[in-house]
């Protein structure tokens, strides 16, 4: 049963601001009886008929509706219908053109909230995220995820204390954690681990996710606790030698994913795959994600498992976001637009899709200092690693942007980066096609004016200077490299479009944070680095919404309040830009509005 309110009382809203006032607390009045009672609210002038479009409108009014769209910054109120935005108003007299002959639901649950666009996580990779969320973390800052929070863990004491309290807390047939880094725990090899567990399989994940450690007997389990069944286990041509040291225990780059393949059984049980889904949707859902966008799929179980996987879960109405598939280059066989017109014909969906877009790898993980660095290198003389050696990437990118695709590629040091500026100078000129630089933990300020005016995208990983700040400028860096890591405010300068993500678990999946992190860039020892390369308010804002839907080809659909979008919105509980910079992480996600539902955060 619905209750209507008749057509003048919303005209009405046009004459003055005092009977402006009256009607909206005779809607309040009438909305808080109605509720009570069971019933809904409508505002309609007729009942619908058949050929009008669109006949079912919820008006949502908030205390301020925050756009991302120029032209049209800011509004109070919002018309949607069947998943898209019908269009904006300072007032409901505004929407009349969609109001009338239409049942129309107002909706003020949000009157004193503030809405964004949902925002966008252009960089993360879940199976990953599936893979870590139920093992422990011991990293040097603390984490809050859902269930669970881990405390900050530095110095080779502590970090074995927190290991074994682990452990002594699992059962698992093969013990795994996540976080160690050298430079906050101290060294960490096969010998060092048998001394801390010397009867449990254990694996360490290294902070940068690009290596792990196993100790004896976590190789016996495996099958690979012989030298024999160890190099023959890495003895594959896609894999660089050294990459894999039987001696050390450590597995790292190019034969990590060989080494993944041997615990996929510890990491993907019935158990753990549904715990690390249902956490990973309540993640999304706390930090305002509605658009993600997954920059490995194929990677970990191959491209038919895990579109299975994934559309089984973004394909359930209880699914608040949507996320686009990039599978990694040697996926692709075959023509790569065949290839991609079978996947899109076998798992497209609403909230699953692929496009033509493709991941590709250049030098190594930043937080293990793998990255390739330009002369003067590393302080300590050690030498970076290429993911993919150069010359194969450039078969690689001309492969894909023949045939039309757009290019994101990880890079992270000036070395690698050369590199890859270098291969994209030689690529034949096209319109319409992306190319855009993923992670670019160090740059030059001569390398960001080539991407100003190739006219290049970045997708940034802001953590770097948050946790790595101080490390660096004492080991490997040197403090005026540390401190201008993830070198942002000289793009912004630049005009360079510009995303911002987490890279799961690089960072939270929490865009607000990753907009403080950019826009203050402070460490963790609270020392401010570099303040000319902050990034504006408005700019680190725009790199969680519309920006970073435009690094993903999505900005069409989603990124801004606008009319013809998805309505998606972000309930804040306050204003981001009153507060300024520094207040970011003060901002509360309420939840989301996903194509219209709404989904509270908790």
């Amino acid at each position: 049963m619905q209750i209507a309110l008749a057509q003048p009382v919303i005209t009405g809203l046009v004459f003055e601001k005092k009977g402006e006032v009256l009607v909206k607390m005779f809607f309040r009045g009438v909305s808080a009886i109605a509720a009570a009672i069971g019933f809904s609210i409508s505002a309609s002038a007729s009942e619908p008929t058949e050929t009008v479009t669109y006949p079912a409108v919820t008006v949502y009014e908030a205390a301020k509706i925050i756009t991302m769209e120029p032209g049209y910054p800011e509004a109070r109120f919002v018309a949607t219908s069947e998943g898209i935005i019908l269009g904006l108003g300072q007032s409901l007299a505004d929407l009349d053109a969609w109001i009338q002959g239409r049942d129309v639901n107002i909706d003020q649950r949000f009157a004193r909230n503030v809405l964004m666009p949902g925002f966008i996580e252009p960089h993360v990779h879940p199976m990953q995220t599936i893979m870590m969320l139920p093992i422990p973390f011991i990293s040097p800052e603390d984490w809050e995820l859902p269930g669970k929070t881990y405390p900050a863990t530095r110095g080779k004491a502590d970090y074995e204390k927190r290991l074994k309290e682990e452990l002594a807390k699992s059962d698992d047939a093969l013990f795994i954690t996540w976080g160690h880094h050298r430079l906050f725990h101290g060294d960490m090899d096969r010998a060092e681990l048998d001394r801390i567990a010397p009867d449990r399989p254990v694996v360490i994940w290294q902070r940068s996710f690009h290596e792990i450690i196993v100790n004896s007997k976590g190789l016996d389990l495996l099958g690979i606790g012989t030298k024999a069944a160890f190099e023959k286990q890495f003895d594959k041509p896609d894999i660089t030698p050294g990459h894999a040291d039987y001696a050390s225990g450590i597995i790292h780059e190019t034969a990590l994913f060989n080494g993944i393949g041997k615990l996929r059984p510890y990491l993907f049980s019935p158990e753990k795959v549904q715990q690390g889904l249902a956490d990973m949707r309540q993640m999304m859902l706390e930090n305002g994600v509605t658009t993600s966008a997954d920059l490995a799929f194929g990677g970990f179980g191959g491209p038919e498992m895990e579109a299975k996987l994934f559309k089984s879960l973004y394909d359930q109405p209880t699914m608040p976001s949507r996320i686009l598939a990039i599978p990694v280059a040697p996926l692709v066989t075959g023509d790569p637009n065949v290839w991609l017109k079978d996947m899109k014909a076998k798992y497209d969906s609403n909230k699953f899709f692929f496009s033509n877009r493709v991941k590709l790898f250049a030098d190594g993980a930043f937080f293990a200092q793998y990255m390739q660095m330009n002369p003067p290198g590393y302080s300590d003389g050690h030498e970076g690693k290429w993911l993919t050696e150069p010359e194969e990437l450039l078969k690689q990118t001309n492969r894909f942007w023949e045939a039309g695709w757009n290019l994101h590629t990880h890079v992270n040091g000036d070395k690698g980066l050369d590199v890859v500026l270098g291969i994209t100078e030689k690529l034949a000129p096209k319109n319409s096609q992306d190319i855009v630089m993923e992670h670019l933990g160090y740059s030059t300020e001569a390398q960001n004016r080539r991407i100003g005016e190739m006219g290049i995208y970045v997708s940034a990983q802001p953590n770097y200077i948050r946790i790595l700040g101080d490390t660096y400028a004492k080991t490997g860096l040197g403090p005026d490299r540390a401190a201008q890591m993830s070198r942002l405010g000289s793009l912004e300068r630049k005009g360079v479009p510009l995303g911002l993500h987490s890279d799961f678990n690089m960072a939270p999946i929490n865009p607000l944070y990753l907009a403080w992190v950019a826009s203050n860039r402070i460490t963790l020892d609270g020392n401010a680095k570099a303040p000319a390369e902050r990034l504006s308010l408005d700019k680190a804002l725009r790199a969680i919404t519309i920006e970073a839907a435009q690094i993903i080809g999505l900005d069409a659909m989603v990124g801004s309040i606008a009319t013809g979008k998805k309505a998606d919105f972000t309930v804040l509980d306050r204003d981001p830009y009153e507060g300024g910079a520094p207040k970011l992480q003060d901002v509360q996600v309420q939840g989301v509005v996903f194509e219209g539902q709404w989904f509270p955060a908790r």
